[in-house]
C-alpha cells in the first residue's frame, strides 16, 4: 500500500513466504522456512545498513560453538571453519541443510533445544556431545574430567586411524576394498579431492541447481564439471544426473504433489524434460575433453525402458559434442553409464539391466525408505527407518550376489557404507566398492584393515536369522567390541 517504505514491504513479503513454508506438510519443506528468513534478513540488513548476524560479526575464539535461534547453511559457509568446534541450533532438526552440512564437515551439532534461551548459553563454557545430543552449560570439575577422558579417547583413536592413512584398504585376510567419496553436498564446504580415496563414487549435480535462482546454463555447468574432473584426472569421477523432486525441490521449477517421494523425481522428471537432460549431458561431455575419468549415473530408475531412453539421449548428446571435439582437435571418450539401485522394482530386473549398463550403484538410503514404506523425514515413523532391518540386509545381499554373477561392478553409496557396522556387513555380503562422506573415509579404511572377511561372513550368517533391527544392531556392536573397534560406536550414534 501507499506509504510503506522498502524495509517494511520486504519484511511483510518475507513473512508471508515464511508462513507458507511453515504450513507445508513435508518436514523437509518446512525446514526451508529458515532459509527464506535468513535470506530476507540479509537483504533487509543491506537496505537499512546494519549487520545481519551480529554474533558472527564478532571475532570468534579459537574454539567456538556457533549458537543461533536457527543455524543456517549460509552461517556455516561464512563462519571460519578452523575455529568451529560445535553447533547448537535452538530450532531446527536433523533434516535441515545446516545439519547435513555439519555432518559433512565432521562438526558435532545439536539441533532443536526447545525452550532454551540463547542468553543462557552466550559466553559460557559448554560441553557438547554430538553423539548423544547432550549440552552441558558451565560444567563442574567432575563432568569436565569425564569429557576430557572422552576427548582423549577420541584423539588417541583418531591418531591410530591416521597412522594408517597411506596404507591400502585390505582386510587381515587380504580382501581388497576400493573406497570412494560422495561429494557435492555443499560446494562451499566440501572438497571433491581426497588423496586417500580411489575417486568420487557419487557427485550430486543437483546442488548447484538448487543454489541458483534459475537453471544453470550449459557453459556454467561445463566450467563446474571441468574443474572437478581435472582435479583428479587419474581417478574415476561418477556424476549423477539431475536428481530433484521429493525432498530436493528447485524454487524456480515448483512441483506440487500429494506424495512427492513416490512422484515426479529423478530420471522421471528429466526424461519428461529432455531439454534439461540433454544440456546437462552435453555439459558433462564437453567438460571431459581430453579426459577419460567421467562416469554418468542415472537416479531413480524403475524400468529398463527408462535406461534405454536415457542412453538414446546420451548417444544423441555425444554425437553433437563429438563434432565440436573434432573441430577443436580434442579427444572425447564415451563415459561409462550406470544406474542407481534404489527402487525395489529394479532388484528383479538386474539381468536385463546388466546387458545395457556398465555398473550399478546402490543408494541404500532410498532403498531402505522404499522397502520399508517409511518417509524418513516423517517424525512419526522415523523410528521404523533402519538399514539394519532384516529385509534391507537381505535385499543388499541379493544385489551383491546377483551383480557378482552378472559380472557388473557394484558400489554402495548410501549412509550404510560409512557406518562401522554397515561396513562389516557389506564386506561380508561381497561388496568391494564403497562410497561415503569424505569425513568417514579413513575410519572405514581402518575398520577394513582390522577385520577378517571370514569373520564378517560368520557375523552376517548369524544376523540374517534375526527378526528385528535392534537385535541385528546389538549383534553387530558386540562384534565391533570384540574386534577392538568398539571406540567407533557411541551411544546415540
Amino acid at each position: 500500500k501507499k506509504g510503506w517504505d522498502a524495509p517494511t514491504s520486504l519484511k511483510m513479503v518475507i513473512e508471508s513466504f515464511i508462513r507458507q513454508f511453515q504450513s507445508m506438510n513435508d518436514a523437509y519443506m518446512r525446514e526451508r522456512a529458515v532459509d527464506i528468513e535468513d535470506m530476507g534478513n540479509r537483504v533487509l540488513a543491506n537496505i537499512i545498513g546494519i549487520s545481519a548476524n551480529e554474533p558472527i560479526s564478532r571475532e570468534p575464539h579459537e574454539q567456538t560453538i556457533l549458537i543461533a535461534e536457527e543455524v543456517t547453511a549460509v552461517m556455516l559457509a561464512e563462519f571460519p571453519s578452523e575455529k568451529l568446534v560445535g553447533i547448537i541450533s535452538i530450532r531446527g532438526s536433523n533434516n535441515s541443510h545446516a545439519a547435513i552440512m555439519a555432518r559433512a564437515m565432521g562438526v558435532p551439532a545439536v539441533m532443536g533445544l526447545d525452550n532454551v534461551p540463547i542468553a543462557m548459553l552466550r559466553d559460557k563454557e559448554i560441553l557438547l556431545d554430538g553423539y548423544t545430543g547432550d549440552v552441558i552449560v558451565s560444567p563442574n570439575g567432575t563432568i569436565r574430567h569425564e569429557f576430557d577422558q572422552l576427548i582423549l579417547e577420541e584423539k588417541l583413536l583418531s591418531e591410530r586411524i591416521h597412522s594408517e592413512d597411506t596404507l591400502p584398504a585390505v582386510t587381515k585376510d587380504n580382501c581388497t576394498m576400493s573406497l570412494l567419496v560422495n561429494s557435492g553436498l555443499s560446494l562451499e564446504t566440501e572438497v571433491s579431492t581426497n588423496p586417500y580415496s580411489d575417486g568420487v563414487g557419487l557427485f550430486r549435480t543437483e546442488i548447484p541447481f538448487m543454489m541458483r535462482q534459475r537453471f544453470p546454463t550449459e557453459q556454467e555447468q561445463v566450467e563446474l564439471y571441468k574443474g572437478l574432473l581435472e582435479s583428479e584426472p587419474n581417478k574415476q569421477f561418477t556424476m549423477r544426473t539431475l536428481d530433484v523432486g521429493g525432498d530436493k525441490p528447485l524454487a524456480y521449477f515448483p512441483i506440487v504433489e500429494e506424495n512427492p517421494f513416490l512422484g515426479w523425481r529423478g530420471i522421471r522428471l528429466t526424461l519428461d524434460h529432455p531439454e534439461i537432460f540433454l544440456v546437462q549431458i552435453r555439459a558433462m561431455l564437453r567438460a571431459s575433453f581430453d579426459l577419460d575419468n567421467l562416469n554418468i549415473m542415472l537416479p531413480m530408475i524403475t524400468s529398463v525402458s527408462e535406461v534405454s531412453e536415457a542412453k538414446r539421449l546420451i548417444r544423441q548428446a555425444f554425437n553433437e559434442v563429438e563434432e565440436e571435439a573434432e573441430e577443436k582437435g580434442v579427444r572425447l571418450t564415451m563415459p561409462k553409464i550406470g544406474v542407481m539401485l534404489e527402487v525395489p522394482a529394479v532388484l528383479y530386473q538386474l539381468p536385463q539391466l546388466a546387458k545395457i549398463v556398465d555398473f550399478f550403484s546402490v543408494g541404500s538410503n532410498d532403498l531402505t525408505q522404499y522397502l520399508l514404506a517409511v518417509d524418513r523425514n516423517n517424525a512419526r515413523v522415523a523410528g521404523l527407518y533402519d538399514s539394519y532391518h532384516p529385509a534391507v540386509l537381505s535385499a543388499l545381499h541379493s544385489i551383491a550376489k546377483t551383480s557378482g554373477f552378472l559380472q557388473v561392478p557394484v558400489t554402495v553409496c548410501g549412509e550404510l557404507a560409512g557406518e562401522p557396522g554397515g561396513v562389516v556387513l557389506l564386506v561380508a555380503m561381497g561388496y568391494r566398492k564403497l562410497s561415503m562422506n569424505t569425513h568417514n573415509l579413513l575410519k572405514v579404511k581402518w575398520i577394513i584393515r582390522n577385520i577378517y572377511q571370514n569373520e564378517a561372513e560368520q557375523l552376517l550368517a548369524k544376523v540374517v536369522t534375526l527378526n528385528n533391527p535392534g537385535d541385528v544392531r546389538s549383534e553387530v556392536n558386540l562384534f565391533l567390541e570384540t574386534t577392538g573397534l568398539g571406540g567407533l560406536v557411541r551411544a546415540g550414534n
